[in-house]
């Protein structure tokens, strides 16, 4: 995984340089070339799926905005776009012939949810549909947020990605994607690693590490999947900000949400927003009477299963139901730290379906929390689930600093912009000597792929 670490690096230094050393009129062509090599790199059929998506869209853009049988247009191509991505979410889960290889392709959950949001909105006329291919193209097939997002809209991000102009090489834009960068290594290097270890001690012997261990692998998971995923997008985001392509927020502070409802308005944000946007609201939102609203809710939560994977569908709905109780218990006054806690600790209980390989493990581990009463036997061998006293000391330190650089994020940003530029090449310096001794080359963890990437 080092490899692919450095690899990585590499890759986005060639494409910084190829990028700004193009002619301001060629800028975007680059990226697009780039993005076709990189998909074709990572397998032909990486690039049939997403050329096939990407071209029926665009032509249905072309005649829906002529008005000609535009329903029929608009439910024919989102149907076949959806047709395939349900295919590739279930057949993998339900097929038992192992000689039966059902390839699905990267980002095919993000760039199919991309294309039926622009889709829908030309429908609805919300913007004109793009007459320039190409421009079109890079909008699905821009490499960096294809594979972990964020979901972007095409009016949203299309000035950003294709505007005219000479985007000349910013210094404090290049330090603002460096340092965006280097806090998604740390959060993968420093923190996943380390947690993914002990996870895959627990998880790897279910009759013994049932009760306190199961409710310790999903407190760690809940900290594991924060990471991995605002990770990855931090990498992204950074990525895009040297190019100086803005992309839409994906979090804000999602555990310290107050309740089920306020958790998925803080996590994933952009996959939250189209839910609402392009399911919620068509089906009538909570305009049509309180039951109407619930089956709506439910219906969006089992969808949001099933983009995961099928074997997720039951922890959507279970997400579903518990937003429905907050609905139901409406503007109460709450107790605010309790909330949080109880709100933690039940997303926590819910990522389970995430932590275990199959619904019915998930289940059983669920359950040992409540029969199994193992905590003493825990703290005592905690030494014996993969890493040392060091290295948790290391996690646990690397946690607190998230946590204290999250809580005062907007602080430490104001102090970043008015900071002298010597202070923060120090500061990404610094950040980069801690990744490389104590999470790169340091403890030598086989470090597992980002998580939503399979997504």
């Amino acid at each position: 995984m080092n490899l692919v670490s450095e690899s990585f690096i590499w890759f986005m230094i060639i494409t910084t340089i190829l990028y700004y050393l193009s002619p301001k009129k060629v800028k975007k062509y680059t990226l697009l070339m780039i993005s076709v090599i990189t998909l074709a790199c990572l397998g032909w059929e990486n690039l049939a799926y997403i050329l096939f998506s990407t071209i029926s869209t665009y032509l249905a853009g072309l005649c829906i905005e002529k008005g000609k049988n535009k329903k029929a247009i608009l439910i024919g191509t989102v149907g076949i776009n959806s047709i395939i991505l349900i295919i590739m979410k279930i057949v993998p889960y339900i097929n038992s012939k192992p000689e039966f290889n059902l390839i699905v392709p990267l980002g095919i959950s993000y760039y199919t949810f991309q294309v039926i949001s622009y889709l829908v909105d030309v429908y609805r006329e919300k913007y004109s549909a793009e007459r320039n291919f190409f421009h079109f193209a890079l909008y699905v097939m821009y490499f960096p947020y294809l594979f972990v997002g964020p979901i972007n809209r095409f009016d949203q991000i299309k000035q950003s990605l294709i505007k005219e102009e000479n985007k000349k090489f910013n210094i404090e834009s290049f330090y603002e994607g460096i340092l965006k960068i280097s806090m998604g290594f740390f959060k993968k290097l420093m923190v996943v690693s380390r947690i993914h270890v002990i996870i895959s001690t627990i998880t790897g012997d279910i009759t013994t590490y049932t009760g306190a261990y199961a409710l310790l692998a999903m407190i760690l998971y809940s900290i594991d999947i924060y990471a991995d995923f605002s990770g990855a997008i931090d990498i992204v985001v950074g990525f895009s900000k040297i190019l100086q392509i803005q992309l839409t927020a994906n979090f804000n502070l999602p555990y310290l949400a107050t309740s089920i409802n306020d958790f998925w308005h803080r996590w994933h944000m952009s996959l939250s927003r189209w839910f609402k946007d392009y399911i919620y609201i068509p089906l009538g939102g909570n305009r049509k009477g309180r039951v109407r609203e619930y089956i709506n809710i439910l219906i969006v939560f089992t969808v949001s299963g099933l983009w995961h994977g099928a074997n997720y569908i039951l922890w959507g709905i279970l997400h579903g139901i518990f937003t429905i109780f907050d609905r139901l218990r409406g503007d109460k006054k709450r107790n605010r730290p309790i909330s949080i806690v109880v709100t933690f600790l039940l997303v926590s209980i819910l990522w389970s379906f995430f932590i275990w390989p199959d619904t019915i493990t998930s289940l059983k581990m669920i359950g040992s929390l409540f029969t199994t009463f193992n905590y003493v036997d825990m703290f005592q061998n905690v030494l014996q689930l993969g890493i040392n006293l060091q290295n948790i000391i290391l996690l646990l330190g690397c946690i607190i600093l998230l946590v204290i650089i999250a809580l005062n994020k907007s602080y430490l940003e104001a102090k970043m912009q008015n900071a002298d530029i010597t202070v923060k090449c120090t500061i990404v310096f610094l950040l980069i000597s801690i990744i490389l001794i104590f999470g790169w080359y340091g403890i030598g963890f086989d470090i597992s792929q980002f998580i939503y990437n399979k997504f």
